[in-house]
């Protein structure tokens, strides 16, 4: 992907989340300051119902751990919570959570991330962690820290990092009110979710204690879902705004979907997210379908940004539905064999039409005009009103 560095994937999020109740870390997690020890998390993973198509890549023990700060684990229990106090870190087998100081992480954080990605996999038929890829070090995210050395420096706690193939998801905090958000690139995910504020940080802070309409009661873990769904499907290849905004709207709905019948804090989630749709510039249908697709909504303004992960949303949904649950795989391996680059930050329309190409040749020509035959049939992307 060219240029993937400058290039960052943002989510549209729920402002406003919860913190759960603190208890006393000591009970809800071990710590040690072995940085070799493995992370030890149960997970019961849903089985997926389709075979996976790819070849399970478990990422070797990273052999080059140089970060000075604690490696924890959690309990597992939901009602469990741990606190950072300082940089620390959590190692799973396909990615490595980076804390921030005042984190706040219920006991069966890891559990569900695990089964996130493992579902992400599932669906999708791609590895989180694909043997051809990797970097050399951790990226440098200091941005979001305000902990300075002695010289005023601000600190890079993973400097020098080398993970591999793993995933860096960095969980940060905002204590400016900066209004962060999540957002991702193929070599990392960010979090910033007010559910994982720690109380004292919140209370610290005038513009988050006065106004509590911005706490809800769960962790987003279809944002989350959705975060890591642009990281993993970004390491396989390259995508318009319609299609990974697209890809990942639709995975973070399906995922919490699937998995809150097992996992409560995912079910939590999912009972408090509304999934109404925002509107778009205009109405979808056989005519415009093809010419929205290629326009991809390059010319919106960031204050008008929703209508390329409603169109994604529904498009990526029509083709796993009626086409197969290969949908992404086949898109994939079409855009490796066409040799296919795109740079989602600078608009390029003969490449995009060559993405729209990809998909008349895998399901002909009248593709496009199906598909807004079928979102006027379901009464999908019909909310003009903008």
């Amino acid at each position: 992907m060219n240029n993937k560095l400058t290039t960052l994937v943002l989510a549209v999020s729920v402002i406003g989340s919860v913190l759960l109740c603190s208890c006393d870390a000591a009970t809800a997690v071990q710590t040690t300051t072995e940085p070799t020890e493995e992370t030890t998390t149960t997970t019961t993973t849903e089985a997926t119902t389709t075979a996976p198509r790819w070849e399970t890549e478990v990422p070797e023990e990273n052999p080059k751990d140089t970060t000075p700060y604690e490696k924890i684990t959690l309990d597992g229990d939901k009602t469990s919570t741990f606190v950072s106090t300082d940089f620390c870190y959590i190692e799973s087998e396909k990615y490595v959570l980076l804390l921030d100081r005042d984190i706040k992480l219920p006991g069966d954080f890891v559990t569900n991330v695990d089964a996130i990605i493992s579902e992400i996999e599932g669906e999708l038929g791609v590895s989180a962690c694909p043997s051809d890829f990797s970097y050399n070090t951790i990226p440098d995210l200091s941005i979001y820290y305000d902990k300075k050395d002695e010289d005023g420096n601000i600190i890079n706690p993973w400097e020098d990092w080398d993970i591999g193939a793993k995933i860096p998801i960095f969980l940060v905090t905002d204590r400016e009110d900066k209004a962060r958000i999540s957002c991702a690139s193929y070599d990392f995910t960010i979090i910033c979710d007010y559910a994982l504020f720690s109380d004292d940080l919140w209370n610290s802070i005038p513009s988050y204690k006065n106004n509590g309409w911005r706490r809800s009661k769960y962790v987003d873990y279809s944002s989350i879902a959705h975060e890591l769904t642009h990281t993993i499907t970004l390491r396989h290849c390259d995508q318009t705004n319609i299609l990974c905004e697209g890809i990942a709207q639709y995975m973070g709905k399906k995922i919490v979907d699937k998995l809150a019948k097992d996992y409560p804090s995912i079910n939590e989630c999912l009972k408090g997210y509304n999934w109404d749709e925002s509107n778009i510039p205009q109405k979808v249908n056989a005519k415009n379908a093809e010419k929205i697709f290629i326009d991809d909504y390059h010319s919106l303004s960031h204050a008008d940004r929703g209508a390329e992960y409603y169109f994604g949303h529904h498009f990526w949904q029509y083709l796993f539905e009626n086409y197969g649950d290969d949908a992404f795989v086949k898109y994939n391996n079409k855009m490796h064999m066409e040799k296919i680059k795109y740079n989602q930050s600078n608009y390029d329309e003969n490449t995009v039409k060559e993405i729209a190409g990809i998909f008349k040749e895998l399901y002909g020509d009248d593709i496009f005009s199906k598909f807004g035959d079928w979102c006027v049939k379901k009464n999908y992307l019909q909310n003009k009103n903008y």
